[in-house]
């Protein structure tokens, strides 16, 4: 053997010794995490935990947090894994939950990839923005102030509809998954795509069919919701108000008074609520369309709106079991009136 040779090889051996390190080094570490029960925190069964991470945390508050919560133990092993996984800078905030099988490995991936925990939250039909406002705010998801001065700013509004000076109408009811430490932006986005999901151009098409924009479609479809109980009547409720409307009769809508009021919609309306021309929304002294929704319609309104039962009823009154007892002239009505609502203190629409 040549006397250079030894030497070469003893250099090639370790530059590939000096290559190979790294690779040895997060190798040996993925093993002692995956097999070594001290690096993981379930070895004493503790309880799973839920941890959240504000917006731009550094890595090393995040590992203390951890270390704090009981999610971890060794910080020094996370950042080291952060730091070989080149992820140090780039650990998603929000709501976790780490369970007790958890290792440093697996709670790193799992902030790497954002696994954070999703809210489930149902809109309910006919919900105002301020009763959404107040249910995001109970689910801590939301600041109810922000989420509603967001709504209620006429340059937002008008981004979704040039007509609309609020998002009232626009919320579309649904179950939602949200997460927390979203922006009320993010929220009010969804939510507003969502509608125009159940509101696509065909329906615009229908509306200009009708002679009515989408804001007055969107206007109807609330009272609807507010008037209604039962599915199956909203498209007969829908053409009273058609009726009415294309008669220049008055709609004479209890749900338009008390939203102008803002009264819940259970409560009782007085002779001086009927007769106030003050309140905007008061359609038993204004004719036509109030100036906009007094709720969030969700898409069986919309469509009853858009598609009315081919009926000539002009009056409705509640039975007080869920339904309406529908009539075409004022005299039928007054007998339904006294029939069902005599002594109730409950009016009806054509009342």
């Amino acid at each position: 053997m040549r006397p250079g040779t030894h030497r070469r090889r003893a250099l090639l051996a370790g530059v590939l010794l000096v290559l190979c390190f790294p690779f040895l080094t997060i190798g040996g570490i993925h093993l002692y995490v995956a097999f070594h029960p001290r690096a993981r925190f379930g070895f004493t069964e503790r309880p799973p935990r839920t941890v959240e991470i504000p917006a731009r945390t550094p890595a090393r508050e995040v590992a203390a947090l951890l270390t704090a919560e009981g999610v971890i133990r060794n910080q020094w092993l996370f950042l080291t894994l952060a730091a070989l996984r080149r992820t140090t800078d780039t650990l998603k905030a929000g709501e976790y939950l780490f369970t007790s099988d958890m290792g440093v490995l697996d709670v790193l991936v799992a902030m790497e990839e954002g696994r954070v925990i999703l809210h489930r939250v149902t809109v309910p039909e006919g919900a105002t923005t301020r009763e959404i406002a107040a249910l995001l705010h109970q689910e801590g998801l939301a600041d109810q102030d922000r989420f509603l001065a967001l709504v209620s700013d006429p340059s937002f509004a008008s981004q979704v509809d040039p007509e609309a000076s609020t998002l009232e109408g626009y919320l579309f009811p649904d179950t939602y998954y949200f997460t927390k430490g979203q922006r009320e932006e993010t929220i009010i986005g969804k939510m507003v795509a969502r509608f125009f999901r159940a509101f696509p151009l065909e329906e615009e098409i229908r509306a200009r069919s009708l002679g009515m924009t989408r804001r007055e479609i969107v206007t109807l479809a609330s009272i609807v919701e507010r008037e209604a109980i039962a599915n199956e009547e909203k498209p007969i409720i829908a053409a009273v108000f058609h009726n009415r409307l294309k008669r220049k009769m008055l709609l004479q809508a209890d749900p338009t008074v008390l939203y102008g009021r803002g009264k819940p919609v259970s409560s009782r309306l007085t002779s001086a609520d009927l007769r106030s021309s003050r309140n905007p929304y008061n359609t038993y002294v204004h004719p036509g369309l109030p100036p906009g929704p007094i709720a969030n319609p969700g898409e069986s309104a919309l469509r009853a709106v858009l598609y009315p039962a081919d009926v000539g009823y002009l009056y409705f009154v509640s039975k007080n079991d869920g339904t309406h007892y529908f009539s075409k002239s004022f005299a039928e009505h007054h007998r339904a009136v006294r029939r069902y609502q005599l002594g109730s203190g409950r009016r009806a629409a054509g009342g």
